[in-house]
């Protein structure tokens, strides 16, 4: 059976997510915007020890993915573009990468990525009627129980593309300086070539929030309604709340929180009523403009619920921490993924702060681009984030990260940390069609912990060291499993040009997974050399 990884987008998705944005693109005033065009071209060779990761699952296969790994040579041949248009009345990023890969032992795996990340607003009616468009495409590992690929040259079959695209109009008005009022649409659609987690979503959402007149004691009324449809069993979720939230300023640094209202959510829950009252208190307090802390505690129909923010910023670091507790499911994570990236988005939205600052005419294309190379090594998965595994049901999601960076002169230093816990909500049923889970139940529950360290030490000028170390627990709590994930990569970094910038990398890495369930175990070592150009 041909791995589902393999296959390619499919037309009809591609052309709707690049169809989004051209018509931002071309919007009637485009001509009269400030566009920025960064194109750029990276090519690499892989040798890997272990192309497959050890070929399989410890608890059953399913991804056509059978045998010994095998070594291979990868080729990737990846030009890219980042374009930026701003004028008054409208904003469009893009960012685009065209990932191919050239397998010299495997060539049936050979095959064309598409990586999309792209973002406009357009403001139709001045102060009034706004339309925002976004489209993605990405791919990511499809289960915690297969192997998990840190890149797309590691041919696992637990790989897929997910693409995203979502519209939304809305109205937004001022009522002077006593109240903002906002009525919005959205309309969004998650696809998979995998084609079993595909799904649409209608969300109505109405709000009113006081004013500058409101300063000591500030309000705001708010609705939302969202219906997704799952499309490979016709399932739908309804969630909906309606919520009255009051500020109440102590001093101009320190405010006290209330929220209050119902939630009313239609879908076959396992774990009783799915429906109630809900409330929140907590307080804000911002000491400075470099500090953000606010804490909330309430309650809502699954038990007690907590939510916590933080940052703080300094001249050579930037720290935040955060802690989330929601009722989700992948659509709704895929898009949100979509606007920030999943997991590190918001640490990658700080450091990129943190480099803007200490870089104020550096051009944004570059700096998005440098600190997600740093930040990433240029991978991904589950050592840098939680996996935002495919499944149809909803649950509770409840997810801890924290991080700290520092950008001097010579060194950069990441430490990054996250725990995240889902308990599923609804019945196992809605993913008896996933590929490789030959035990729905594992899934029930599951949590995963981890973090990595990055050092990256500029040797010279045009030279930079990179070290990095990370570590990643998947647990499928109630069923005896516990995975341990371990990745250990070097590289330098040596830039050979300014103009335009051509950058000539080598790494090399060490990637593992040790499970506690027979065959769940494997290992790889791989080393990479690539030239980056961007003009």
């Amino acid at each position: 059976m041909k791995a589902l990884e393999d296959e390619r987008c499919r037309s009809g998705s591609c052309a709707a997510a690049f169809g989004a944005v051209a018509m931002l693109l071309f919007a009637p005033f485009a001509g009269a915007a400030d566009w920025r065009v960064l194109p750029r071209m990276s090519l690499s060779e892989t040798y890997t020890d272990n192309v497959r990761l050890g070929g399989g699952f410890g608890g059953g296969g399913g991804f056509g993915t059978t045998g010994k790994g095998g070594e291979d040579f990868v080729t990737q041949i990846n030009p890219g573009v980042f374009i930026r248009g701003q004028a008054r009345r409208f904003n469009v990023d893009l960012d685009y990468t065209m990932n191919n890969l050239i397998y010299a032992e495997n060539g049936n795996l050979t095959r064309m990525r598409h990586q999309l990340n792209a973002a406009g607003t357009g403001e139709l009616i001045k102060d009034l009627f706004f339309v925002d468009g976004r489209a993605s495409i990405i791919q990511q590992n499809i289960s915690l129980l297969g192997p998990q690929a840190i890149s797309n040259v590691n041919a696992t079959g637990n790989r897929a593309d997910v693409r995203t695209l979502s519209v939304s109009p809305y109205l937004r008005h001022r009522f002077g300086n006593l109240a903002t009022g906002e009525v919005r649409f959205l309309h969004n659609e998650v696809t998979s070539n995998t084609s079993f987690v595909n799904s649409s979503a209608n969300a109505y959402t109405a709000n009113i929030n006081s004013g500058d007149a409101f300063r000591i004691l500030a309000w705001g009324l708010n609705y939302s309604n969202q219906t997704i449809e799952f499309t490979r069993s016709g399932r739908e979720a309804e969630l909906e709340r309606s919520f009255a939230n009051l500020r109440y300023a102590v001093t101009p640094q320190f405010s006290l929180t209330a929220t209050g209202g119902y939630e009313r959510n239609t879908f076959l829950s396992i774990r009783g009523k799915n429906s109630s009252p809900t409330w929140s208190v907590g307080f804000m307090w911002q000491p400075n403009e470099r500090t953000n802390i606010a804490l909330t505690g309430g309650q809502r129909f699954f038990g007690d619920t907590y939510n916590a923010v933080a940052s703080y910023r300094t001249r050579l670091t930037v720290w935040d921490a955060s802690y989330d507790e929601n009722i989700t499911t992948f659509n709704q994570q895929a898009q949100q993924g979509a606007q920030t990236g999943f997991g590190s988005a918001g640490f990658a939205g700080g450091f990129n702060q943190l480099i803007t600052a200490q870089n104020p005419g550096l051009n944004p294309g570059l700096i998005q681009q440098g600190s997600g190379g740093l930040l990433g090594m240029g991978l991904s998965g589950s050592f840098f984030d939680p996996t935002n595994f495919l499944t149809n049901r909803l649950f509770l999601q409840k997810r801890f990260q924290a991080s700290f960076a520092l950008n001097g002169l010579r060194n950069t230093f990441v430490v990054r940390g996250f725990n995240m816990t889902r308990q599923a909500l609804s019945a196992a049923i809605a993913d008896e069609v996933l590929p490789g889970v030959a035990d729905l139940s594992l899934l029930n529950h599951t949590r995963q912990t981890g973090g990595n360290v990055l050092w990256s030490y500029r040797l010279s000028q045009r030279n930079r060291a990179n070290f990095n170390l990370a570590y990643t627990r998947f647990s499928f709590l109630g069923a005896n499993r516990d995975d341990d994930l371990m990745l250990a990569s070097f590289s330098v970094v040596r830039q050979l040009q300014e103009r335009p910038n051509l950058f000539a990398i080598l790494e090399a890495r060490h990637n593992r997974r040790a499970s506690n369930q027979p065959g769940g175990d494997y290992r790889e070592n791989a080393v990479t050399a690539s030239l980056n150009m961007s003009f």
